[in-house]
């Protein structure tokens, strides 16, 4: 026997009796406790001694540990009886046995890598869709009596009638005739033989042995570089594991090719893929499940189980749906019938669940749109309800409700009207129940009953009390009454209904808060809390009692207010405008105090220490030439020939701004300006607002046309003039207007002046 292990990891004790349902539950809780840990061996994260685990956690693994050892001496007894009885056949006939198994398993092994090779299309979906009606095929046979030729005839004409549901991929690829589905006892006998002697090639029209097809299968040491980088990285992509390939001079394939070998692989190696790369996974879909669902279940409350009808029930008030929960360690059952929207269904049921037998622990669903809605998964969050939610397909993870959902649908038979009663054989009876059970399992489905939702929710809650007072094998005869008035330990309840009320209330999404308020459903709501929220997104939840009124929260869960339509609720609109501007109001000038505050602490001039730090920042720009390279083109060239055609060689006659500034220069040179001290930045900028005043009233010299168009287009006219305009500087006792930023206008009035004077 192997010996108790000393350290677990947070993964192993999430569940057990003394800790909670999750991985962080159990690091939290293990944190306050101060339990002893240590990094994990093996990956990220902690373990946990076994010696400082709560006693019933303790005593919850060492039971787990003895039956395991059980298990596991009876298995290896299993071996030596099945050992013993092997050496009792003859040499001889252990050597046939042997070499047809190995002939078998070459085969198979052959047919898998031709299947990887396939390329995807109409054969292969055929194939596919083949092995889907084997399997149903199987399923069938382990259910019903009779000789494998028997059972294959009346699968084959359930199938033809429409008994079985067919999904969409496989439905094309059954035989037909006629328009009809021809699917034949004979046709099922050559698949099913196709199929054990070749696998899924056999299955394939057309296709021979095509060995070698793949050359990832064909190359042994490429198939193993492929397959070791998908196990060392799960989620590593195709293009990865080429680029890989190419890394290690093993390219020579496209990557749509190696994204198949790894899709067909990862298909065809599905339980040794997911033990690799998901024990926990494998454990929950793969590992053989001999003992009991409710093993691990040890107390009240601890896990529930939801799920529904598939079908639905077409009642005398309309369309209706029938939701299940079950606590798995009283086998307590509760029922709701609904025509309201099924994840709101699934609330009501949890709500009246609550109250009626306190919090869960646990809530384990499968993976149904209603079971993991914002609203549903979000209401199970906000109550500290671990939610488990089941693989795809594995509904035996969930198999207790399905179990007692069926039980409900053979029990409430005989009270729905119109069922046939027992005044016929009882063969028909039997007949008839498994008939309505079947229908309501299945997708899609409509059950008709004579009856309203009031009157079968009636009839649930009957015998749903039936059913906790009748004795069960798997409480050791006892009831389900008997297990709750035998549990000695508190209940969680929530003493406040109203506020689970709220907290269940139906989500209305997600809106803007406007000056307006709360647009929702083409109406406007409002509440004075709203104000001091304008431009946030906030979450609405509808109160289905109280026709105008919305729940009002931020994004992170906080209750705001109550906001309320005026044309439904009749509250006043003037009282509701007045209350919000008085709070809009209190809290603006609440704010005002504060930012009152912030102004005083500045001390300096704003325009003054922004100027300064422009022009500091200014003067250390330093624009570098660019390198540069010639560029030519032969039109460019020979346009080069013609401009230089008319050239004289006599120097070109000046323009008359070259005279007029010749002329200026040369008066300059003969009485040299005097002395005087430089002029600042702020001084320019005001002496060219004086020039610009009068540019619109009276005629300029020459020099002041040239300093009023030359001055505006430089960096520090603009930051002069910026700094003026917003901080309301003054020039002669007149503030620079905001007309100066545009120097359009005093442009056209010197250029008119000019005009004039000319």
């Amino acid at each position: 026997m192997t010996m108790l292990k000393e350290w677990y990891t947070a993964s192993e004790l999430a569940g057990r009796p003394g800790m909670p349902g999750t991985e962080r539950g159990v690091n939290k809780l293990c944190e306050r406790r101060a339990i002893e840990r240590r990094k994990r061996q093996h990956g990220k994260g902690w373990e946990y001694k076994f010696s400082s685990l709560p006693r019933e956690t303790q005593e919850h693994l060492q039971h787990r540990h003895a039956v395991a050892a059980v298990n596991e001496t009876i298995r290896k007894e299993r071996l030596e009886q099945l050992g013993r009885e092997a050496e009792a056949f003859g040499a001889e006939d252990r050597k046939k046995i042997e070499a047809a198994a190995a002939a078998r398993r070459q085969r198979k092994e052959t047919g898998l890598a031709q299947w990887a090779a396939l390329p995807e299309g109409e054969k292969k979906e055929r194939a596919k869709a083949r092995l889907w009606i084997i399997e149903r095929l199987w399923e069938y046979r382990r259910s019903h009596a009779g000789s494998k030729a028997a059972t294959r005839q009346a699968f084959a004409e359930s199938l033809n009638s429409g008994e079985i549901a067919v999904p969409e991929r496989v439905a094309p690829h059954i035989p037909r005739y006629d328009s009809r589905r021809a699917l034949t006892e004979p046709t099922l006998e050559r698949w099913e033989n196709a199929y054990e002697a070749d696998g899924l090639m056999g299955l394939v029209d057309g296709y021979g042995n095509r060995k070698g097809q793949s050359k990832i299968d064909a190359d042994p040491e490429r198939k193993k570089i492929v397959i070791g980088a998908m196990l060392q990285q799960p989620h590593i992509t195709p293009l990865k594991v080429h680029q890989y390939l190419e890394a290690k001079n093993l390219n020579g394939m496209s990557v749509k090719a190696v994204e198949r070998f790894m899709k067909k692989w990862k298909a065809e190696n599905a339980q040794v893929w997911t033990y690799m790369t998901n024990p926990d996974r494998w454990k929950n879909v793969y590992m053989p499940a001999h003992g009991s669902h409710f093993e691990d279940v040890t107390a009240l409350n601890q896990v529930w189980e939801l799920d529904s009808t598939p079908a639905d029930w077409m009642l005398v008030d309309g369309r209706h749906s029938v939701i299940g929960v079950i606590d798995l360690y009283t086998r307590r059952l509760k029922f709701l019938v609904s025509r309201t929207s099924k994840a709101t269904a699934v609330c009501a049921l949890t709500r009246a669940a609550i109250l009626e037998w306190g919090m869960p622990e646990t809530a384990r669903t499968d993976n149904g749109p209603d079971y993991i809605s914002e609203q549903f998964s979000g209401v199970l969050r906000d109550l500290e309800i671990a939610q488990d939610i089941c693989i795809p397909f594995a509904s035996e993870e969930k198999a207790a409700i399905e179990r007692a959902i069926k039980t409900m649908l053979h029990g409430i038979l005989d009270l729905l009207p119109g069922f046939i009663g027992h005044n016929v054989a009882e063969r028909k009876v039997i007949e008839a129940r498994a008939s309505f059970a079947k229908r309501a399992m299945t997708p899609g489905e409509v059950i008709e009953a004579k009856m309203t939702a009031a009157e079968l929710q009636e009839k649930l809650d009957q015998w749903c009390e039936v059913y906790h007072a009748e004795s069960h094998g798997g409480l050791n005869n006892r009831s389900p009454l008997e297990m709750v008035g035998a549990w000695t330990k508190p209940v969680r309840r929530i003493s406040d209904e109203r506020a689970l009320d709220a907290l269940l209330m139906p989500l209305a999404g997600t809106r803007t808060i406007t000056k307006k308020g709360i647009q929702y459903d083409n109406r406007w709501y409002i509440a004075p809390e709203l104000t001091v929220h304008t431009g946030a997104e906030v979450l609405l939840k509808l109160d289905e009692d109280a026709l105008g009124r919305l729940y009002v929260y931020s994004l992170d869960g906080a209750f705001l207010c109550i906001a309320e339509a005026p044309d439904l609720t009749g509250i006043s609109r003037s009282e509701a405008a007045a209350a919000a501007s008085h709070h809009a109001k209190r809290f603006v000038s609440a704010q005002a105090e504060d930012l009152r505050k912030f102004k005083r602490g500045i001390k300096e001039n704003i325009g003054e220490a922004v100027l300064a730090h422009k022009l500091e920042e200014a003067r250390k720009l330093t624009h570098f030439p660019h390198r540069s390279e010639a560029y030519s083109t032969p039109a460019l060239d020979q346009a080069a020939i013609a401009a230089r055609a008319l050239d004289a060689p006599q120097a070109a006659e000046p323009t008359d701004r070259e005279r007029t500034a010749q002329e200026r220069l040369e008066r300059e040179l003969a009485n040299p300006p005097v002395a005087q001290m430089p002029e600042t930045a702020r001084q320019r900028y005001q002496r060219w607002v004086r020039i610009a005043r009068r540019a619109t009233q009276e005629a300029l010299t020459e020099d002041e046309r040239d300093f009023l168009l030359g001055y505006a287009t430089t960096t520090e006219w603009s930051a002069e003039n910026t700094v003026h305009i917003d901080f309301g500087l003054e020039v002669d006792g007149v503030p620079v207007t905001a007309e100066a930023k545009e120097k359009a206008p005093l442009q056209t009035g010197l250029n008119n002046n000019l005009e004039t004077s000319l």
